[in-house]
């Protein structure tokens, strides 16, 4: 029998004991490292899966079996339609006559001019044409001091930049969100090298703009207060590497933009003071709360949160519930696009409020559904049905959130602005377009027009 060696026996058992408390350790800080990358990733997920998340953000959504299996929807528009044909156009610039060849393209025939056929179509055509200027000024050195200039309308009174050309840049700049560099390789390939300016000229140009405009930046931002009622959203926008927040208002005439370094309730009553007359259309953000007269909450955010707990709990009458919610809003939607008389909008909106109770008072919602309707339907009772007693208004925030995606493109392009000053005159000149639109006006024909006046 072979004498076991205890004190061998026990040294092997130890370094045995040490290797797996090792081992042990490594695998929990691999656990560890696992845990925490599962936890940034479902904190980034939540960023793009939920039911805040604008359309921008969303992840591709593919179409689900029933659908791809559906046959293909033909491509163009259906028989029998115009064909998408523009209208002959009022005026034309020029005519000239396209002319046959004496023979056939294809097999050579003779064309004799008896049997040929006319027809007209309009081609639309646009160019960038450089005009350098040359200006004769007189000028004149008065004994009071003062260094009087002649002035001419077509010509600013200072600078080497047209009138024509600083509204170029700005058109460039905000509705092509393209950057100074970019606008400045544009005209020099345009033109030929005619005309050439650096980013920097054209940042002042885009500067001085924002100053002319200034003055009736502030008169919109005080007339906010005198408007009925006003849509509102805002969205993250960095300023300098730090996040603060667009704010943009759509009431009857403006449309009004404001850069701050805060989302708080101050921003509301700096512009519309302690206590707004009139009616705020809005999501559900808290700020806004016991603020204006009345309130009509955003029910496209109410669908679309009970919508994403409906697709994460299909077997819950959560679903129920999101099935609800489109029916009555539909039926909301179809009455306002009646145009009815005031005395049948109270009368149906007390057939809505009761649609309404109904579902609140419904004792067997689940967990999910009980969270919404506690949350958002009982929490802001009485803001959900102003759209069917107040006239020119809707049931949504949608107007807003268009207005606020024009500026997405310049916030994903550029990242923002890299100065205070700059995130002002951003907000100066996009009000003015904003409004100029909003107007049904041209904003480069009227921004052309605040220039030379």
């Amino acid at each position: 029998m072979k004498k076991i060696d205890i004190f061998e026996e026990l040294k092997r058992e130890r370094i045995d004991k040490e290797f797996y408390i090792n081992k042990c350790g490594v695998l929990e800080k691999q656990l560890l490292e696992v845990v925490n990358e599962l936890k940034k990733t479902q904190a980034l997920l939540r960023q793009f899966l939920n039911e805040n998340t604008p359309s921008s953000k969303l992840p591709f959504k593919y179409p689900s079996k029933e659908q791809s299996e559906k046959e293909p929807r033909p491509r163009g528009k259906p028989k029998g339609s115009n064909g998408g044909n523009k209208e002959a156009p009022e005026e034309v610039d020029r005519k000239i006559s396209a002319k046959l060849e004496g023979n056939c393209s294809r097999c050579g025939k003779i064309i004799h001019r008896k049997n040929i056929d006319t027809r007209l179509r309009y081609v639309y055509d646009a160019i960038i044409k450089a005009m350098i200027i040359e200006v004769e000024e007189e000028f004149y050195h008065c004994d009071c001091g003062e260094f009087c200039v002649g002035r001419h309308p077509d010509i600013p009174q200072r600078g080497m930049i047209g009138y024509n050309l600083q509204t170029l840049f700005t058109e460039l700049k905000f509705n092509f969100s393209g950057s100074y560099a970019n606008i400045s390789e544009f005209f020099d390939n345009a033109t030929n090298g005619k005309i050439k300016f650096s980013p920097k000229a054209i940042n002042d140009c885009i500067v001085n703009i924002a100053n002319k405009l200034e003055h009736s930046y502030d008169k919109i931002e005080s007339e906010l207060k005198n408007e009925d009622y006003a849509y509102s959203d805002e969205t993250s926008w960095p300023v300098n590497g730090e996040r603060w927040y667009l704010w943009l208002f759509v009431t009857t005439n403006f449309v009004f933009l404001k850069i701050q370094n805060s989302r708080a309730r101050r921003v509301l009553t700096d512009i519309f003071g302690e206590n707004y007359h009139g009616g705020i259309i809005s999501d559900c953000f808290k700020v806004y709360d016991d603020f204006a007269k009345w309130y009509q909450k955003c029910w496209v955010h109410l669908m679309r949160k009970a919508e994403f707990e409906a697709e994460k709990y299909p077997k819950k009458n959560i679903v129920k519930l999101h099935e609800q919610l489109i029916g009555l809003h539909k039926e909301m939607k179809d009455f306002l696009k009646e145009n009815p008389s005031k005395d049948i909008r109270l009368k149906k909106k007390k057939e809505f409020e009761e649609k309404l109770n109904e579902i609140i008072n419904y004792k067997h919602w689940c967990k999910e559904a009980r969270s919404i309707v506690d949350n958002w339907l009982v929490e802001y009772r009485g803001h959900w049905l102003t759209a069917i007693e107040i006239e020119g208004i809707s049931l949504d925030n949608n107007l807003c959130e268009r207005k606020i995606r024009g500026c997405i493109g310049w916030r994903k392009m550029l990242g923002g602005h890299r100065t205070r000053e700059g995130a002002k005159q951003y907000a100066i000149i996009q009000t003015h377009r904003q409004t100029w639109k909003h107007q049904e006006k041209y904003p480069y024909n009227e921004l052309l027009n605040v220039i030379k006046n």
